[in-house]
C-alpha cells in the first residue's frame, strides 16, 4: 500500500494537504510556528495548530494546485516573531486587522507557500 492510500485512510478528505519538496525541512519550519505532529506515515506528516488540521505531503516538487496552508494561531505572537527572526525567517510586521484584533503576521514556509499566523485570543478574552 502506497503512502497516499494511508493519508487517505487515515486523515479525513477535507483536510488540506500542503505538498513539500523536503518534508523534514518543512516539518520544522511548522515546529517552528507552534504546529504539532499528530499523525506521520511514510511521506506525509498531520499536524495540528489549535483547532486547525494539515497535512504535510513530500512531493519533489510543488506546484500552485495543491490547497494553501491554513491561517495558524500562536500563543503569543511577539514571542513567536522573535524567534522566527532569531532563525532567520523574515516575516511582515505584525498588523492589527478587524479579523486579528491581537495581531497578525505573514511569511513563507520553504517551498513559498504563504502562511499567516495570529494572535490566539486570550484566556480573558474568551472567558467574557
Amino acid at each position: 500500500m502506497d503512502s497516499t492510500a494511508l493519508v487517505d485512510m487515515s486523515i479525513s478528505a477535507n483536510t488540506r494537504r500542503i505538498r513539500a519538496v523536503q518534508l523534514v525541512r518543512s516539518l520544522r519550519f511548522y515546529l517552528a510556528l507552534d504546529c504539532e505532529v499528530r499523525l506521520s506515515g511514510d511521506g506525509w506528516v498531520q499536524l495540528r495548530n489549535a483547532d486547525t488540521l494539515f497535512v504535510l505531503e513530500e512531493h519533489g516538487t510543488v506546484d500552485c494546485s495543491g490547497d494553501g496552508v491554513p491561517d495558524l494561531r500562536a500563543g503569543n505572537l511577539l514571542h513567536l516573531c522573535r524567534r522566527l527572526w532569531a532563525d532567520g525567517i523574515d516575516t511582515t510586521p505584525v498588523s492589527y486587522p478587524a479579523c486579528a484584533p491581537g495581531g497578525r503576521i505573514a511569511t513563507r514556509d520553504p517551498d513559498s507557500h504563504a502562511v499567516s499566523i495570529s494572535q490566539a485570543e486570550s484566556l480573558s478574552r474568551t472567558r467574557r
